[in-house]
């Protein structure tokens, strides 16, 4: 999974600070002048009072690859949002490989008969795809035959009260693997690019002016998400220098695999490429890309 922060607006946590107190004030947005201080205080009041017009100053663009048309389907629904998706009645899935589709984490937990069950199905569908193709079915028709699970890339455009919801609700443990581990990965983008706008996100339990579980899990999940965020609180400390020290252009890549991701047991992956006759990547790596704008 590649998780990239492509563009978005360098000075967005001032633009929306003046915009604000503009609201009060004799003078325009930009002839008032605001301290580092006034911009913390102020975008702290916005979030514990939702102020939606003051959130959305402001815009991300990112681009989110390697995951499946089950994550995309989940993402589309934030609608105060634009969306561009990879199409498949023009892009052809290469199956005769094993790394067009997503093997969830949780089927890999569940041991080799089920790994070796799911990609056998997979393998299917794509030789019928496949098969349909060759037979001069539309590509809009063939793709029908592919699994939900093949990979997929889209690009999306929402402002930071949007991406702050999307937090919200899929940092949460409720939230399906995916689309958990994008918003946590967006987070962590988030308190690297404009700290101010993202400190104390995270799912209801945690968010603040929040604090109360609006899951299934009663509360019980709060220590792992509070982990998680712990991590990419530190993990943000540290690149931030990196990341002010970038030219204007230049990415910085984090790896978050051990974070977010799953590395699946060797001794698991040497027996399923024994049976199957080839080898399967079963990890899931998490990288994170931001662009400096």
């Amino acid at each position: 999974m590649r998780i990239i922060l492509w563009d978005y607006i360098r000075d967005a946590e001032e633009i929306m600070v003046k915009g604000a107190l503009a609201t009060r004030s004799r003078l325009p947005g930009p002839d008032i002048g605001v301290s580092d201080k006034q911009i913390g205080q102020m975008i702290r009041i916005t979030k514990k009072l939702r102020l939606s017009s003051v959130l959305d100053f402001g815009y991300y663009i990112v681009s989110i690859s390697g995951v499946s048309r089950s994550f995309t389907h989940q993402w589309v629904r934030y609608r105060i949002a634009a969306h561009m998706q990879q199409s498949l009645r023009y892009v052809k899935v290469d199956t005769k490989s094993t790394d067009w589709f997503i093997i969830p984490p949780e089927i890999t937990r569940r041991g080799v008969d089920a790994v070796i069950d799911y990609i056998e199905n997979n393998i299917r569908c794509g030789q019928i795809y496949l098969r349909l193709l060759e037979a001069g079915v539309p590509p809009e028709d063939a793709r029908f035959a592919l699994p939900i699970g093949v990979k997929t890339h889209i690009s999306s455009a929402f402002d930071p009260e949007e991406l702050l919801h999307i937090i919200y609700q899929r940092t949460c443990f409720d939230a399906q693997w995916e689309i958990r581990t994008v918003a946590y990965a967006l987070l962590l983008a988030g308190l690297i690019v404009h700290p101010n706008i993202f400190d104390g996100a995270g799912p209801p339990c945690i968010y603040i002016g929040d604090g109360t579980c609006r899951g299934s899990g009663k509360g019980k999940c709060m220590s792992e998400a509070r982990s998680i965020i712990d991590k990419l609180e530190k993990l943000a400390q540290q690149l931030k220098p990196k990341f002010s020290a970038l030219d204007i252009g230049e990415k910085l890549t984090a790896d978050l695999t051990d974070v977010l991701g799953f590395r699946a047991p060797q001794k698991m992956v040497e027996e399923i490429k024994e049976r199957l006759g080839f080898e399967v990547n079963l990890d899931h790596e998490v990288i994170l890309e931001i662009y400096k704008r």
